[in-house]
């Protein structure tokens, strides 16, 4: 049974098409990546997935159930944690704290015993931070040793979102939508995070969806790519399979002109800064 099926999902606001009878499968253990040009729906689908926005028509299975009309803090609760591509962070607050916050949503405590500090409650306590300090350590010193009682705001772009992915991992998911999750890191941290991904589905038995636009990064770790253009699914495979597809090489750099000449400039401009096509 696949952990998550789409099928046949429309959704429209007001006279745009988002998504036009989009289906897919991801199987448990799986890395697929989600790919295409700027304005293609990808967003708009983590959004569908996780209960953002619910579905016209068609259907979101998890495990097996559907998940159509559920809140965001259920679809968590059946397993399902995101990050986004805009960072949602309490920047405020320490890296800590921020991957303390989302784990109480199985804290199962009464508030007296919160304000009592019952022997009970401690220990759920101590259990969490617990749960918080080996999700950190999957990115190593990058947000451990004195970084761990920073506020956010001081962390650089790349930290922050590595704090991001420990807080959705701190959940308890299951499954993580990653939405650019390499987005403002450099060549070097790049190759890190994709290292980290990856073991997040080796050692973290977590099964990913990933929405990015360097194309060296997906090649390397995907186990199936999807295309998403205007909405609509055009191709879906390897990595390979996909990028020499016509309609995928039209999509991101448009039709040739009748001379043979490309027209225009790429639609998918972000393909160039981490891979081609």
């Amino acid at each position: 049974m696949a952990m998550l099926e789409v099928s046949n999902v429309n959704k429209s606001f007001g006279g745009l098409q988002a998504t036009t009878e989009l289906s897919f499968k991801v199987e448990p253990g799986e890395i697929v990546s989600v790919i295409g040009p700027n304005g293609a729906g990808k967003t708009t689908l983590f959004n569908l997935i996780t209960g953002v926005y619910r579905p016209d028509d068609g259907d979101i299975r998890f495990e097996g159930e559907s998940m159509v009309g559920l809140k965001p803090n259920q679809i968590v609760d059946r397993g399902v944690a995101r990050t986004f591509q805009n960072l949602r962070l309490f920047t405020n607050l320490s890296v800590l704290d921020n991957v303390l916050i989302p784990q109480h949503h199985r804290l199962r405590s009464t508030w007296w015993s919160a304000v009592l500090r019952t022997p009970g409650y401690r220990r759920r306590e101590e259990a969490m931070h617990e749960v918080a300090l080996e999700k950190l350590s999957f990115f190593g010193p990058r947000l451990m040793s004195f970084r761990l009682h920073q506020p956010v705001y001081m962390l650089s772009y790349a930290n922050r979102r590595r704090t991001e992915m420990a807080r959705a991992m701190a959940t308890g998911a299951k499954m993580l939508l990653l939405d650019e999750p390499s987005a403002g890191m450099n060549p070097k941290e790049t190759i890190e995070i994709t290292e980290i991904i990856r073991r997040m589905r080796d050692e973290g038995g977590y099964t990913i969806l990933l929405v990015e636009h360097k194309m060296n990064l997906v090649g390397k770790i995907s186990d199936r790519v999807v295309v998403l253009d205007y909405g609509q699914k055009i191709a879906e495979g390897s990595y390979q399979d996909v990028v020499d597809d016509p309609k995928v090489v039209e999509a991101y750099l448009g039709k040739k002109a009748q001379d043979g000449a490309e027209a225009g400039t790429p639609a998918g401009g972000d393909v160039g800064a981490g891979g081609q096509l």
